[in-house]
């Protein structure tokens, strides 16, 4: 938001993010610089530290850059970093703003098949937030392609069974 006063341009100031005008620019020298780090520790096959690094960023696009770039590993984090991405992964299918792009489904539905697979541990919470966002996804009248509400459903019957 910037002020036009007397002719001279004033940038508002947010004590949190600095400047607003530079934002956009800031966010992605960080974004970058972050992802630069993540790089380095895989590198170093330091797996769950770079995913322990992204889950705790609130922006999606890196925690979606490293499940393209991992691909699946859920043997690779630890029980808490598991349970953070799974409620990342449900907050990501979960969001009524937009609906997930096809790319991320794909990264999405495979590490949800192999949390599964690995039989990690899901609380109660976990299981219904992510059969809710399942069924969001896999509706009938969802703009998502068939194929991924069809993947989307097997992946409901699989998370409804760990209720029992």
């Amino acid at each position: 938001q910037t002020v036009l006063s007397k002719g001279v341009a004033q940038v508002s100031y947010d004590p949190l993010r600095g400047p607003i005008g530079m934002q956009p620019a800031v966010v992605r020298k960080a974004t970058l610089a972050l992802w630069d780090r993540v790089l380095e520790l895989c590198e170093e096959k330091r797996y769950l530290e770079a995913y322990k690094l992204v889950i705790a960023e609130p922006e999606e696009a890196c925690l979606l850059k490293l499940m393209q770039h991992t691909g699946p590993i859920v043997e690779h984090l630890d029980a808490e970093s598991n349970s953070r991405l799974i409620r990342r992964l449900i907050h990501i299918l979960s969001s009524p703003s937009k609906d997930p792009a096809n790319a991320s489904l794909d990264l999405i539905f495979g590490w949800l098949q192999q949390a599964l697979s690995a039989q990690i541990h899901f609380t109660a919470s976990q299981v219904e937030d992510l059969a809710s966002a399942l069924q969001r996804v896999s509706a009938a009248q969802s703009s998502i392609p068939a194929q991924a509400r069809a993947e989307a459903a097997q992946l409901i019957t699989r998370v409804v069974a760990l209720r029992r």
